[in-house]
């Protein structure tokens, strides 16, 4: 029995519009909780040979969707299946399943559930949205492990499709994603996941719309002669629409194409407001072999360059030389466009035991970002430091320290950049001699020292993700307090305006990497209130730069200045809509 109309309200994470026939998988995705059965100590070397033979068969597997993903799509998505290729090989990985089998006496099935757990669970507690991702991954690579142990199909679901359809899943897996057919597929509504997910990632690659945080239970509720339409701009799914509800989706999708298109042309215009003011776009990076991305869309430089990757699915720690190859590439490619590298930024809840040396109870008020490298392991960060100051000298490098909040962190990372100097200097080893360094604002603290931190620094980052959670006491992950997590808040608005004046006193500049800088609504009030520079996705930019040069500096301003004076985050946000309404409704839906 179909289900009454109805319109959902979920996140967009794949921009366009879908109309079509539900394509249900229904149940949980991924690694079941196998038996804990027991083995003797005799049945170990046979146990261990079954989960080798099991490990080398994903791997030939995940190489040929590699190949299958780089011939149907871009070839950068295929580098989704490279960590999962790395995973397969990870030897920490390995060695915590045969800890399991050798110590604990588990067959090698509960030994690799137990392993991936522990792992995924590390991940999915990161306090960076994109590393939480990650624990997608591992559950996708030990549900294929899993599969090729037991001979049973428990990775995937099989999907069989007369026409083209929607998907409605519960969970939905990178390799599940790529496996499909492309042909039958019109679009994703998913009750997990986020933007940063590899399946959304697939999704935008593919260009189909898709959404997350569908109602858990709604994808056994649906049946096949559901009518669905996915709206991946807003986020909203629509159930067995009208025929007026229907018609006028399908003109917002014939105009949505035709806007993309108009944007994409415009990737040699400055994002110029139209009264002259310039307002740099950069682009966010988590991989150096996305670099033709950023020079695609004509960002003017890597905004934000996350060096996290280098550390993960690894025994071992990346070394200087390492290091120095993978940022001197990426100087050269940038040719002289400004990079912008943050240093080791991950939580102190257990991410490598080469690491971290103890666990925490609250890691996201913990040992996070410098505060773990000054305090803990210094070693890393005198390693990253000098193989960026190595580095240095091929391109137009800046460097930014994470989670600061006191002005001795950048006093202590100051007199190490001195020390680290001398020892290139007795070495004979080419450096810079006046590294340009930021800090990233992502604390209250942060913020109300801006006139502090000014003096000491070259530049502000303003990361609004951890700014909004802190400054408004939430963990933005927990969907009961998701309501509280409003960029627009009035006291958000105060404390960026707060870094950029103490900018402007000090003559520094001041970017913002967060989320809300690809968010129409929110660009017209941080331009409004002086920030000098919005790093996003390369797939934002095209949208943002539209945004600038439909409207002037003088409005933004006042703009800005209205929603200061608002009393909650609604009625701010109302101002900026209210403006882009005017003068670039067009982005609005796309």
């Amino acid at each position: 029995m179909a289900l009454p109309t109805q319109t959902i309200q979920a996140i967009a994470v794949s921009p366009g519009i879908a109309i079509g026939r539900t394509a249900r998988i229904t149940g949980p995705t991924g690694s079941l909780e196998p038996e804990p059965h027991k083995i003797t100590e005799d049945e170990i070397p046979a146990e261990l040979s079954r989960y080798n033979a099991a490990l080398a068969l994903t791997r030939k597997q995940l190489v040929e969707l590699r190949q299958e993903v780089r011939n149907k799509l871009r070839s950068q998505d295929a580098e989704i299946f490279d960590a999962h290729i790395m995973l397969v090989d990870d030897r920490t990985f390995s060695a915590e399943v045969e800890k399991g089998i050798r110590e604990k006496l588990f067959a090698a099935e509960y030994a690799l559930y137990l392993a991936s757990e522990h792992f995924a669970n590390v991940f999915a507690e990161m306090p960076d949205e994109y590393l939480r991702e990650r624990a997608a991954d591992i559950r996708d690579v030990s549900s294929r492990i899993l599969s090729n142990l037991t001979n049973i199909h428990v990775h995937g679901h099989e999907i069989d499709m007369d026409d083209r359809r929607i998907i409605v899943a519960h969970t939905l897996s990178p390799s599940e994603t790529a496996g499909l057919e492309t042909g039958k597929v019109l679009g994703f509504a998913v009750a997990t996941g986020s933007a940063t997910s590899h399946t959304a990632i697939l999704a935008r690659s593919m260009g189909l719309p898709a959404i997350v945080g569908i109602p858990p239970e709604l994808p056994e509720q649906l049946s096949a002669e559901d009518k669905l339409i996915i709206d991946g701009f807003s986020g909203k799914l629509v159930i067995n629409p009208d025929a007026r509800t229907e018609e006028a989706y399908r003109l917002k999708k014939a105009e949505a194409g035709q806007i993309r298109s108009r944007l994409e042309s415009e990737n040699e215009l400055r994002p110029e407001t139209t009264d002259g003011f310039i307002v740099q776009l950069a682009a966010n990076l988590d991989s150096p072999e996305k670099v033709e991305e950023v020079r695609r869309c004509g960002a003017s430089g890597i905004g934000l360059f996350r060096t996290e990757y280098l550390f993960m699915n690894r025994p071992g720690l990346p070394g200087e030389e390492e290091q120095f190859e993978v940022y001197k590439k990426l100087l050269v490619e940038c040719d002289n466009a400004p990079l912008i590298v943050r240093t080791l930024d991950v939580g102190g809840d257990k991410f490598n035991t080469n690491i971290y040396r103890a666990s925490e109870q609250n890691p996201f008020l913990g040992l996070r970002g410098i505060r773990l490298c000054l305090h803990e392991r210094r070693d890393i960060l005198e390693t990253q430091l000098r193989a960026l100051l190595r580095a240095g000298v091929f391109g137009n490098l800046k460097v930014m320290l994470p989670m600061v909040s006191s002005v001795r962190e950048v006093i202590e990372v100051r007199s190490i950049l001195e020390q680290l100097q001398q020892q290139l200097d007795a070495e004979g080893k080419e450096h810079v001699s006046n590294l340009s360094l930021g800090v990233m604002i992502e604390t209250p603290a942060a913020a109300l020292m801006a006139d502090r931190f000014a003096p000491m620094v070259d530049f502000f980052s303003i990361g609004t993700n951890d700014l909004v959670q802190y400054t408004m006491a939430i963990d933005r992950g927990n969907e009961r307090v998701a309501y509280l997590y409003r960029p627009s808040h009035p006291a958000i608005l105060e404390l960026i305006r707060l870094c950029v004046e103490a900018a402007q006193r000090h003559n520094i500049w001041v970017s913002v990497c967060g989320q809300v800088a690809a968010d129409v609504y929110m660009v017209p009030l941080l331009v409004g209130l002086g920030v000098h520079e919005l790093s996003m996705s390369p797939a934002s930019v095209a949208v943002v730069r539209r945004v600038i040069r439909s409207m002037s500096m003088y409005e933004m301003e006042q703009a800005a200045q209205a929603a200061l004076n608002c009393s909650n985050a609604t009625d701010a946000l109302a101002v900026s809509e209210a403006l882009i309404n005017l003068r670039a409704p067009e982005v609005v839906n796309i």
